[in-house]
């Protein structure tokens, strides 16, 4: 009884909050900006005084999303053009200058916590966060870039593009240089609109400010207008780009063995890209450790090879609390020679098409064609195919899309999927309600017995039935309380006989203190064929927007199947003599089996290229470890030597270098 009025209580406490947060929200719209064309761009410093900033538009009166009242402390964005790149600058004013945080030198890093910059841009004005790539600069200048659809990690293909800050006595200034050639864009002889943002993220007072509120839900169709920009036709766009890889490694008992491959990418428009791979190397490339928290089904693990990211979000075929993942990555373990083409054929209209070969012993291929109508909503149509001797024959195909009303939006898919001759649909219907800091969804869904998506990540078939999800977030401007998240989860599925499959309720709740901790807990009640579950899970963390001094602990405990569960977690990570970085971070699940996994990882950055560092890992008994010296992420030759094998369950004896570089 108490556990079932803790879920009614969290029920209650979801949905008067959300009517609350739906009472305030109001309409909004985007803000606009006009494309001014540069004769002489300006020099990349981080210094406000060129002339060109002087006639160029300015972004002001940065707000912040949550309350949408005026910055405090107030920021001035520039934007102006030529035919070879775009220019950004910043000016962010802080009444404590000294308080200003900037830890990362690794370009490519994360910056939680830290005072940033960000410009958005959607050349396609697309009006959906798919299309939209974020050019973020931390107070140190240390870079860092999500371009849209997806790139891998080697500078030359990620994008090359300059930053340089300066602080001043009232704050600190950004200046970025970013070439289209960086960016797909539209292929066009007129002028167009694209979307664009300003962003800061204000450390001390942990806010970020938007210069066009795209309300805490971040609606991309809330994106300011950058009116009449004429971009180039071809630009000096460099269409043809090789990267290659050379690895001579030795073994154990005296192996040598060579290994060598070659990537090339090329842009026939600024629209499209096409990726060719021949041999990649996926052994030394360090890949997530799999978790061994209680689960009923296989868990996902993300995907990190270069190949697969190129362009990843042209081959999302995800719904994490459906049917699952269409396309899973990881079921293609190796192949000799890889293709995709993927880009967008015009404002509307993208395009993601892959193939992998390996002999004859598996052939693979991916299609996707998805038609958005931006904030209104999108229809998808996919398809799947696997030929070869290691794997029965496979095809899947399908269809979805949403349409968006209002604050709802009706969506659905059908899916066919067979293996050899064992074949069925999986199908779903949603209805949404979507407003400022809540989110609730309704679902419907159907999964036949012989559903067979081997290609994928499908938890379970043979199951129907409604799942209801709601969540509400809020950041709080006063008070000892920074930041409210609760979710509820409740679920009702049969097998597709009718007999029972699960039902339960989930709810959590997480509170986030201005002093940097956070508290989450989080309680489940269920029953599941038959056996019942009842789990509650409580979780702290201290110097949450600090990675560099971050702690956690974890604690599950309850049933799970009518038998006792114990699931403890924990970690920490610090940062020594200014440039050693250790962390530590284990799990141990006491439930029809023990089983634990340890992580240690260290890290020396000699600066922000070269890096020494090693990672060790024992799960279950079995001990790996690896150490690698890198002097790489900047522009030219990589190099990297490692001891031991990254993703190998015990540890082997083998020393590998490997150079990389980019034509």
């Amino acid at each position: 009884m108490v556990g079932k009025s803790v879920v009614y209580i969290c029920v209650v406490v979801v949905l008067c909050l959300a009517f609350t947060g739906s009472l305030r929200a109001s309409p909004l719209s985007p803000r606009t900006i006009p494309a001014v064309k540069t004769s002489t761009p300006p020099t990349i410093d981080g210094r406000l005084d060129d002339e060109a900033w002087r006639n160029a538009p300015v972004a002001k009166e940065f707000v912040d999303p949550y309350t949408g009242k005026l910055a405090a402390d107030q920021t001035e964005a520039y934007i102006l053009y030529d035919s070879n790149a775009i220019y950004v600058a910043f000016y962010c004013h802080d009444s404590q200058p000294e308080a200003i945080v900037a830890r990362e030198i690794r370009p490519g890093s994360e910056f939680p916590g830290e005072d940033t910059v960000t410009f958005q841009i959607d050349p396609f004005f697309s009006r959906n966060w798919g299309g939209i790539s974020a050019f973020i600069v931390n107070a140190l200048g240390t870079q860092n870039e999500r371009i849209a659809g997806g790139r891998a990690a080697k500078r030359e293909w990620r994008g090359i593009w300059q930053a340089a800050v300066q602080r001043v006595a009232d704050g600190w200034t950004a200046e970025m240089r970013i070439p289209w050639e960086v960016l797909n864009y539209p292929n066009t002889n007129g002028a167009v609109n694209m979307s664009i943002n300003f962003k800061r993220d204000h450390a001390r007072t942990r806010i970020d400010y938007f210069w066009s509120n795209v309300t805490p839900m971040r609606r991309p169709e809330l994106m300011g207008i950058w009116q009449g920009v004429q971009p180039p036709k071809t630009s000096n766009r460099k269409s043809l780009q090789l990267m290659s890889y050379l690895t001579p490694e030795w073994q154990d008992e005296g192996k040598q063995e060579i290994r060598a491959g070659l990537d090339v990418r090329y842009t026939p428009t600024p629209q499209l890209t096409g990726v060719l791979s021949l041999f990649p190397d996926f052994r030394n490339i360090e890949g997530a450790v799999e978790g061994i928290e209680f689960s009923r089904s296989e868990r996902f693990v993300e995907e990190t090879r270069p190949f697969f990211m190129e362009g990843i979000r042209y081959f999302d075929l995800t719904e994490p609390y459906g049917i699952g993942r269409l396309f899973y990555s990881k079921r293609i373990t190796e192949f000799d020679t890889g293709l995709k083409v993927f880009g967008n054929l015009n404002s509307m209209l993208s395009l993601g098409v892959l193939s992998t070969f390996r002999g004859n012993r598996d052939r693979t291929s991916v299609a996707h064609l998805r038609y958005s109508m931006g904030e209104r909503g999108g229809w998808s149509v996919y398809g799947l195919l696997r030929r070869g001797r290691d794997h029965p024959q496979h095809d899947a195909y399908g269809v979805s899309g949403n349409v968006r009303f209002g604050n709802f939006r009706v969506g659905g898919k059908w899916i066919y999927a067979r293996e050899a001759d064992t074949g069925g649909v999986a199908t779903d219907v949603t209805l949404n309600y979507e407003v400022p800091r809540w989110f609730s969804g309704l679902r419907w869904m159907r999964i036949d017995p012989d559903f067979r998506a081997s290609l994928g990540l499908i938890y379970f078939t043979d199951r129907q039935g409604l799942s209801w999800y709601t969540r509400y977030d809020n950041e709080i401007r006063q008070g000892p309380i920074r930041e409210v998240e609760a979710d509820v989860f409740l679920r009702d599925y049969t097998h597709c006989d009718g007999t029972p499959f699960e039902k339960g309720v989930q709810a959590s709740l997480g509170i986030t203190l201005r002093s940097d901790y956070q508290i989450s807990l989080e309680h489940e009640v269920a029953t599941f064929e038959g056996t019942h579950d009842r789990v509650y899970q409580i979780r702290l963390e201290g110097n949450v927007s600090n990675r560099f001094q971050q702690w956690e602990v974890g604690y599950e405990f309850g049933q799970r199947s009518d038998r006792d569960i114990r699931f403890i977690s924990f970690g920490v990570t610090r940062r020594l003599f200014g440039k050693l970085d250790v962390g530590v971070n284990g799990s141990i699940l006491r439930f029809d089996e023990n089983r634990d996994r340890y992580i240690l990882t260290i890290s020396w950055e000699f600066d922000e290229l070269r890096a020494l560092s090693a990672r060790l890992v024992r799960r279950d008994g079995d001990v790996n470890w690896y150490l690698a010296y890198r002097s790489a992420g900047g522009v030219g030759q990589d190099l990297y030597i490692i001891i031991g094998d990254p993703n190998s369950r015990r540890f082997s004896e083998r020393i590998a270098l490997k150079w990389v570089w980019a034509m």
